[in-house]
């Protein structure tokens, strides 16, 4: 085997069989929690979302998984760690990040004690507005991804990812972009830096502006034509095995994503 060969990285379910076994953080509405569990209910034998967990206690999500019978967590991140916006300088930062890390960790050693109980998660997917570090991020390395409204792709001169964090959006629509897209990513503890193993369908911006009304219109809109597709695709392929990370690496550091066994551009897997 080639030193190449040695350094690609399935991405797959660690066991051998059964219905890919799936945990959810949740933050939001729960629009992509309701995209699995429609996965889950048409093919039991091949989904089943096991498992949802929040950093709070008043997400939506948190309902669409009750109603579902899915077993739910709430959280109390804020008041454990505070707000990254009230902090101070580097050390306040610092300091956030340690807490929000042992919150994580604490989160990681429960979800390890309930899978000795119920079995293993396959894979974690995040719906998430919280930066994930530590034991939870190390456990589930390779098996935990996450849905951006933005393309990915799209690089600066210096190979940096333009539309990441907030607001990518209305960033995008700032830029004259004519469409945005959704992007799905391993998780890698980087700001939404992670290989990217697929994107969604393009959806047309049209008559929009770069207005904070217009650009969550945009959103809402990108959600079922874009988010959707997209983060199916993904959860399929993640499923069957089609996917693995590559020995080369892009202009932008992120792992060349394989599909089938053949490296994709920059992006992954083009929808649409």
């Amino acid at each position: 085997m080639s030193a190449a060969q040695h350094r690609i990285t399935p991405l797959g379910p660690v066991r051998p069989s059964g219905p890919l076994r799936i945990g959810v953080l949740v933050s939001a509405t729960g629009a992509n929690l309701g995209t699995l569990l429609g996965m889950r209910d048409r093919e039991p034998d091949t989904f089943d979302v096991c498992l949802v967990a929040s950093h709070g206690s008043t997400a939506k999500a948190l309902d669409v998984a009750r109603d579902a019978g899915v077993e739910t967590w709430t959280g109390d991140f804020d008041a454990h760690c505070g707000f990254v916006s009230q902090a101070v300088g580097r050390e306040g930062l610092l300091r956030y990040r340690q807490r929000a890390r042992a919150w994580h960790d604490a989160l990681d050693a429960r979800i390890e004690a309930w899978e000795a109980e119920h079995g293993a998660l396959d894979l974690i997917v995040l719906a998430y507005h919280r930066w994930i570090e530590g034991n939870l991020l190390d456990r589930f390395r390779g098996r935990m991804i996450n849905q951006h409204p933005a393309d990915l792709s799209v690089l600066d001169a210096a190979g940096r990812r333009l539309l990441v964090g907030k607001d990518p959006v209305r960033l995008a629509m700032a830029a004259g972009h004519t469409a945005t897209r959704t992007s799905c990513f391993v998780v890698d503890g980087t700001q939404d830096g992670g290989a990217v193993l697929c994107m969604g369908p393009p959806v047309d911006v049209e008559a929009r502006r770069a207005t904070p009304e217009d650009a969550w219109e945009q959103e809402l809109r990108q959600k079922t034509l874009s988010d959707r597709p997209c983060l199916e695709w993904t959860v399929r392929a993640f499923a069957a095995g089609r996917l693995a990370l590559g020995a080369d690496t892009h202009a932008d550091g992120s792992r060349a994503v394989m599909v089938d066994g053949r490296p994709t551009p920059l992006g992954g897997r083009r929808l649409g």
